[in-house]
């Protein structure tokens, strides 16, 4: 998804709902970079986003508090706040 946002193209929504089911599978093989830049992509693409996904990027992301870069930081809030969604707060202390 990474790469259709950088080129501002358009996926088809079949791409997108298989990454996205692939994704939920593979949930503790992402780091916060891949994190990161899934949800930049799919704000960027402007793509709602699953709350599964949501959910388990989260619960994903409690594992690394603590270690995120600042860019890190920035683009999942952007992508956060880009697709209208709110954070859970324990994601915040996480990301702090």
């Amino acid at each position: 998804l990474w790469a259709f946002a950088t080129l501002e193209l358009q996926p088809e929504d079949a791409l997108v709902s298989g990454l996205t089911a692939r994704a939920l599978e593979v949930l503790g093989g992402f780091n916060p970079q891949g994190i990161g830049n899934m949800l930049w992509a799919m704000a960027k693409l402007g793509r709602q986003t699953e709350d599964a996904l949501l959910v388990g990027f989260t619960l994903r992301l409690l594992d690394f508090k603590g270690v995120f870069t600042p860019q890190e930081i920035a683009n999942m809030l952007w992508a956060f706040a880009t697709l209208g969604r709110q954070p859970e707060d324990v994601l915040v202390v996480a990301l702090t």
